[in-house]
C-alpha cells in the first residue's frame, strides 16, 4: 500500500512538473515592447481632478510614432471598512500616435473615494524610453496645477 501511495505521488509531481515547463505557446511575429504606467489609487479633493498625458519627443527621435497602440484605463474605487473597492472601469478603445501627438485623459473623483488611471501599450520597432506619461492634480475652479509627476512607460 506504501508503495502505491509512492508511485502515485511521484506520477503526480512529474505531471505537475511536465506542465509547468511546458513550453507550448506559440511563437509568431514580434509584437514589440508592452509597456505600462500605473498612477495607482489617489484621492482627490471636492474640487479637483487628475489629468493623465501622454506625449513622446516632438522631434520624432524616439517618441510613440511607433506604438501600434496605447489603451487608457479610468477606474472609480469606494471605500468600505478601509479597503478601497474598484466600483468602475472604462477602457478607451486602441489609440495610435503620431508624431508631434499626445493623448490626455481627464477624471474627476465625483462618486468615487479615489480615482486611478493606467496607461499600457506596445511599441513595435522604436524606443519607447523616451515616450513620457505627464500626471497633474488640477484645481477645476482656478484650473492652478496641484501636483505634478512625470514618468516613463515602463516595459
Amino acid at each position: 500500500m506504501k508503495r502505491k501511495k509512492t508511485l502515485s505521488l511521484v506520477l503526480t509531481l512529474s505531471v505537475l512538473l511536465l506542465l509547468m515547463s511546458s513550453d507550448s505557446v506559440a511563437h509568431g511575429q514580434q509584437r514589440g515592447k508592452r509597456v505600462s504606467f500605473d498612477t495607482g489609487i489617489i484621492t482627490l479633493g471636492p474640487d479637483q481632478l487628475l489629468r493623465v498625458a501622454i506625449a513622446g519627443d516632438a522631434d520624432g527621435d524616439a517618441d510613440v510614432d511607433g506604438a501600434d497602440f496605447l489603451v487608457l484605463k479610468r477606474m472609480g474605487y469606494i471605500e468600505q471598512a478601509n479597503i478601497y473597492r474598484l466600483a468602475s472601469q472604462v477602457t478607451t478603445d486602441r489609440i495610435r500616435l503620431r508624431q508631434g501627438e499626445a493623448v490626455s485623459i481627464d477624471i474627476n473623483q465625483t462618486e468615487f473615494n479615489a480615482v486611478r488611471c493606467v496607461v499600457q501599450g506596445n511599441f513595435n520597432g522604436t524606443d519607447a524610453k523616451n515616450a513620457r506619461v505627464t500626471v497633474q492634480i488640477i484645481n477645476r475652479i482656478t484650473n492652478q496645477v496641484d501636483s505634478v509627476l512625470i514618468a516613463l512607460l515602463l516595459p
